[in-house]
């Protein structure tokens, strides 16, 4: 039976197949502009509405490409065009919008497999910094705490020593030490090997004379001392009668 001109909901078309005609209509205003569900290219078409974080009602949108996931995991063989996010910058302009959001960051793999962003330090203007047009620098006090440990041994006897220690409660760099006799001595720079560990290894020695009374230990590009060891001067008095032995422990603490 065909009831082609029938208000049925469903209803058959007098046909050699005798198609079955779905009609999809909104239930509160059937008759409303959009409400009836468009049928193209076999395909049924339907906007489709969630909630913003207001809980206004806006229409879910897809891509270029029709992607609409988020999830951009890449595999081979179960998902070879994963739905893609990346990084696009705007250009400079006073009211930047989605209208100047067309360039692309790029990066390239360095030799340790990490990816380097290509970076372009450049002026306000955007000129590139060169000979004609340097980039201003300007000294500024060092961040770090810097370290003056002094110590006077006095009447130190004969061939005998006095310690001068520190320990260090940060990272401490560039370890050196000024020491000073009026008699002849021997200067031992030496840092311990971990934290409580009581065990030292020596820097630098340095022995003065009656001409040069002052000695100054460490190297030119001493390693950095780990916080929480101890870094010391060992002084030990190389002259014929008791002597004061000074040092002072220098360095900065980052």
């Amino acid at each position: 039976m065909a009831d082609y001109d029938s208000q049925l909901p469903i209803r058959s078309k007098d046909d050699v197949d005798e198609r079955v005609l779905v009609k999809h209509q909104d239930g509160d205003d059937p008759s409303g502009v959009g409400r009836t569900q468009e049928i193209s290219e076999k395909k049924a078409h339907i906007r489709n509405f969630n909630k913003d974080s207001d809980g206004n009602d806006q229409e879910v949108l897809v891509s270029q490409e029709g992607h609409n996931l988020t999830n951009g995991d890449y595999d081979a063989s179960l998902n070879k065009r994963p739905s893609s996010q990346g990084l696009i910058v705007s250009d400079r302009s006073a009211a930047p919008d989605e209208t100047t959001m067309n360039s692309r960051p790029t990066a390239v793999v360095g030799e340790d497999d990490t990816v380097n962003l290509d970076v372009a330090i450049k002026h306000s203007n955007g000129d590139r910094i060169d000979e004609n047009a340097p980039l201003p620098v300007y000294i500024a006090d060092n961040p770090a705490t810097e370290i003056q440990e002094f110590d006077q041994a006095a009447d130190i006897a004969k061939l005998a020593s006095s310690t001068h220690a520190y320990t260090t409660t940060s990272e401490f760099r560039k370890l050196s030490a000024n020491c000073s006799s009026a008699g002849h001595a021997k200067f031992v720079l030496q840092v311990e090997t971990a934290p409580a560990s009581g065990v030292f290894n020596t820097i630098d020695v340095q022995f003065n004379s009656t001409a040069n009374p002052n000695v100054v230990l460490g190297l030119k590009n001493p390693a950095p001392v780990i916080s929480g060891v101890i870094v010391q001067v060992v002084k030990t008095n190389l002259d014929n009668q008791p002597t004061d032995l000074y040092s002072t422990i220098n360095g900065l603490e980052i």
